[in-house]
This record gives C-alpha cells, sequence and structure tokens, in this order.
C-alpha cells in the first residue's frame, strides 16, 4: 500500500468537505447506531473498542458519542497524516496487536492491501477481536456510486473475504458483521447467511 495516497488532500476530499464527502453526519451516526443496535442484540457488552484504519477518526467519535460506558477506544492508522492529524497510533492493519476488543471496526482498509497483506491483516483483526469485527470494504460485487467514491484499491470479491474470514474464526452475521470464535454467547440465527 501506499501511504503516501492518504495526505491531507485525501483526507480534505473524501471526509471533511461536505460536496465530496463519502459518508455524511447521519450516515456516519446511523452506521454506528446499527453496528450497536446489532451488539446490544446478541447482549455484547463493549469495554475495549478499536478501530483499524481510523482515517479521521468520525467512526471512533461517534462511537464515544453513542456509547458512552465504554472504557478504553483505540485508534490505529497507516497513513502518517491521519495518526499526526487526528491522533491515532501509526501501525498498519496487518501489524495491529494489543488487547483484544469487543469491538473492532475496519472500515475501508482492505482493499488498499495486496492480497497477502490482505490476510495478514484479516488474521490480526481475529487476534484483535474478542467479539464483532465491523467490516466495511468495497468488493467488486457491490454496486458503487463512483463519482462519489474512492475507487483506489483492489477490487476483490466477497466470497475471497468470506472466506478468509471463515478461516479466520468468524461467523458471518451479514451486513459486515462478524462474530468472533471468542465470543462464545453468540447464539446464531435459525436461517444462514449464504
Amino acid at each position: 500500500m501506499d501511504d503516501s495516497v492518504f495526505d491531507a488532500d485525501y483526507y480534505k476530499r473524501h471526509y471533511e468537505s461536505r460536496s465530496t464527502a463519502v459518508v455524511t453526519p447521519a450516515e456516519a451516526r446511523a452506521e454506528v447506531a446499527f453496528v450497536l443496535a446489532f451488539c446490544n442484540h446478541i447482549k455484547l457488552d463493549i469495554k475495549r473498542f478499536t478501530d483499524v484504519g481510523a482515517g479521521t477518526g468520525w467512526w471512533a467519535r461517534e462511537f464515544r458519542r453513542q456509547y458512552r460506558s465504554c472504557r478504553q477506544v483505540e485508534t490505529f492508522d497507516a497513513s502518517p497524516v491521519a495518526a499526526e492529524k487526528y491522533g491515532h497510533s501509526l501501525v498498519r492493519a496487518e501489524k495491529v496487536s494489543g488487547s483484544p476488543s469487543d469491538l473492532v471496526v475496519c472500515r475501508d482498509v482492505l482493499r488498499y492491501l495486496d492480497n497477502r497483506t490482505a490476510e495478514a491483516a484479516i488474521r490480526r483483526l481475529a487476534a484483535k477481536c474478542r467479539g464483532v469485527l465491523y467490516l466495511h470494504v468495497l468488493t467488486r460485487d457491490d454496486e458503487v456510486d463512483e463519482e462519489l467514491s474512492d475507487m483506489g484499491g483492489k477490487l476483490r470479491s466477497a466470497r475471497w473475504y468470506l472466506r478468509r474470514l471463515a478461516d479466520a474464526g468468524f461467523t458471518n452475521a451479514g451486513m459486515g458483521l462478524f462474530v468472533s470464535g471468542k465470543f462464545r454467547k453468540f447464539d446464531p440465527f435459525a436461517i444462514d447467511i449464504p
């Protein structure tokens, strides 16, 4: 991954400028609320939260606003610009380590990695997650507004990710939500997700 792509202009264009932002404030609130509703549904108490590839930090900020009882919030990013400007630890997804978290978010990161590095990142996410992983990644199977989206990176098939996530011990709950094998209280849905 070429970290120089994720410079100040990238974050300004895709996140800070209202006319070109890929996520509106309303969409950010709704996305975090959706993930938290799932965590609540499966009775996951989030004591530790991790955002891998945090970018501008919008996910962690909105998470803190909606889930005030979380004791520890950590954010990582591979971009030196993002780490310095937004206060993240400068760590690449395939190098993330440390204490496991109840909720791990990895949004729009894996498609920027080559296959071997993305596979290593998935293994690190599995080691880091003791509850729910929310993985948002653009695939070639998705319908995308190419004018509004950053179309960079490698668009793999959804099947490519699903196979590797299953191999890493995750149960697919749909909509980008994966339950870690470490979360023993998870009661799978009666209808399997294809």
